[in-house]
This record gives structure tokens, C-alpha cells and sequence, in this order.
């Protein structure tokens, strides 16, 4: 499965194209949140912004869709068409939406994938360590080949 940069299936980049929310339905509350994280998260397509807004802040919308038959020309079929709306979820309180966050003050995924995996190399150092301890105990060996032995090889620098 492909990825996006927001960790979403390529497939669903194409639908919210198709059939997404759009800030004309917020209420003010929430289009006053929406303008001030448009200005902290800039997106080269601006459907990304609404898309990373829903994501981010957990924001309902209502997708509704209806078939009408439609006939264009006389001379021509008729034709099924698909018409879809979205609307705003009345049932959702607007004050539910946090303020959107600043950029400085929240770590990227980067950043705690980052911290994580120092997290598990120092664990792993620390359990190399160990090992090494253990095996010090067989130092004494007789083995007469063990002078080639690449002690190097069990390090993870």
C-alpha cells in the first residue's frame, strides 16, 4: 500500500479530491480555527490543508449523495448522474475543536521516530555490553584459532 506524506492511502488523496468537506460548511468557530492553521500549515494543494484540518482536529462532515436521470439534448440518452453535497454535523460541538497548535511546539513524526529509535540503539549498546561481559568470562580458551576471531563483527556502530 502507498503512502502519502499524511500517512494516508493514495486512493484516499483521490476520493477526498472527489467527494471531501470544504470550510464553507464550517460554522465561524471553526472557520476562525481553519484560517489560523491554513496560516501555520502551508500546503502546496490547498485540499490538503482541509484534509490535514480534519485529520488533526477530528472534524464530522455529512457526505450525501443522490442519482437524478437527466436526458441533455433531445436527441440524446438519458443518463444517470450522481449528485453529492456535504454538509456540516449540527450534532457536533464546536468547542470540542482545539486550537490549532504552532509548528515550534510540537514535535514532528520525524522527530519522535528519530528520539525512538536513539531510545533502542542505546538499549541495544546496552545489551552488547552486556554480551561482551559475558563472553569475557571465556577468555581462558585454549582454542588455538581464536586469535582470528573478528571481535569487530558483533558491533553495531
Amino acid at each position: 500500500m502507498i503512502l502519502s506524506p499524511l500517512r494516508m492511502p493514495v486512493w484516499f488523496l483521490d476520493w477526498w479530491r472527489l467527494f471531501s468537506s470544504t470550510s464553507i460548511i464550517f460554522p465561524t468557530v471553526i472557520q476562525t480555527f481553519y484560517h489560523k492553521y491554513k496560516e501555520e500549515h502551508p500546503a502546496d494543494w490547498p485540499p490538503l490543508q482541509c484534509l490535514s484540518f480534519h485529520q488533526d482536529h477530528c472534524i464530522p462532515w455529512i457526505l450525501t449523495w443522490d442519482y437524478d436521470i437527466k436526458q441533455e439534448a433531445v436527441d440524446y440518452p438519458m443518463e444517470l448522474h450522481r449528485i453529492v453535497r456535504v454538509k456540516w454535523w449540527d450534532a457536533f460541538d464546536p468547542k470540542k475543536v482545539h486550537k490549532p497548535t504552532t509548528l515550534v511546539n510540537s514535535p514532528t513524526t520525524e522527530q519522535t521516530e528519530y528520539a525512538k529509535l536513539q531510545a533502542k540503539a542505546a538499549a541495544l549498546e546496552k545489551e552488547l555490553t552486556q554480551l561482551k561481559r559475558r563472553a569475557a568470562a571465556f577468555d581462558d580458551s585454549q582454542d588455538p584459532y581464536e586469535d582470528n576471531v573478528d571481535l569487530e563483527f558483533f558491533s553495531y556502530e
